[in-house]
């Protein structure tokens, strides 16, 4: 059963992400699904903008550790690096679309959640939607191209209040920090990024994409992050042993 629906509609696709439960966690199929998704509306002409949302109440609660093939036991290093790498394809998947794309977030978007809505253009909070990056307190760098996107949108000092504090950032706090760039009420960020979505499809397609490639060009700062997975892996070996110790 898909875990990705696409609409269509005046030239804007809207792309809901539900796995029916388990706080919409991002699984290694979810994940391979999500990514061809992406490749497939790089390659589609008609479509001018994107809007990327999960469920009524949750967007993502970040990465499914109880996914074997995300935390393989057993498996040799560059397995469980090839396991690593699956979110970074996702999120840089997502960030080359050439369209205008926009999170729609309602409730939660922890972890890698909240790194794959930091992938796009824009993002909408409903109010009671939240985000959190818990990564440092639980041993592990912010991978899949996550910290330089931080860094970019909100400056260093905030970047590591955020991630060594694991600040809970509300709507308010989202918008006013530039994690946010529009709150809507509970339950209609979707109809909120939609009219943005259908604001950005009339301009002209190869304008838009010629002026946001250049716009990316100036602010893209990922290839600083071309190690973040092995130290993601790193970090994982380390508190492995360290359990292992007892």
């Amino acid at each position: 059963m898909s875990l990705v629906s696409i609409e269509h509609a005046d030239g804007v696709a809207l792309v809901r992400y539900d796995r029916g439960g388990r706080a919409n966690a991002l699984s290694a199929s979810a994940m391979e699904e999500l990514t061809g998704v992406a490749h497939r509306l790089r390659a589609d002409t008609t479509v001018r903008a994107v809007v990327l949302t999960g469920t009524a109440t949750v967007f993502s609660g970040g990465i499914d550790l109880s996914d074997p093939l995300l935390w393989p036991t057993g498996a040799d290093v560059l397995e469980q690096h090839a396991a690593v790498e699956r979110g970074r394809a996702l999120c840089d998947a997502w960030a080359a679309v050439p369209q205008l794309t926009i999170a729609a977030v309602e409730g939660p978007a922890v972890g890698g959640g909240g790194v794959l809505a930091l992938a796009l253009d824009l993002r909408v909070f409903g109010r009671g939607a939240h985000l959190r990056l818990p990564e440092a307190r639980l041993g592990f760098n912010l991978a899949w191209g996550g910290l330089p996107r931080l860094v970019s949108l909100v400056g260093p000092a905030r970047a590591k209040r955020l991630l060594f504090t694991d600040l809970r950032v509300d709507p308010a706090l989202a918008l006013d920090w530039g994690l946010a760039d529009l709150v809507a009420e509970d339950g209609a960020a979707v109809g909120e990024s939609l009219r943005m979505a259908r604001d950005a499809a009339v301009v002209p397609p190869l304008a838009l994409r010629m002026t946001k490639r250049a716009i990316d060009a100036q602010a893209d700062q990922t290839r600083l992050a071309h190690g973040d997975s092995d130290q993601f892996l790193l970090g994982r070996l380390l508190r492995d042993a360290a359990a292992a110790k007892g």
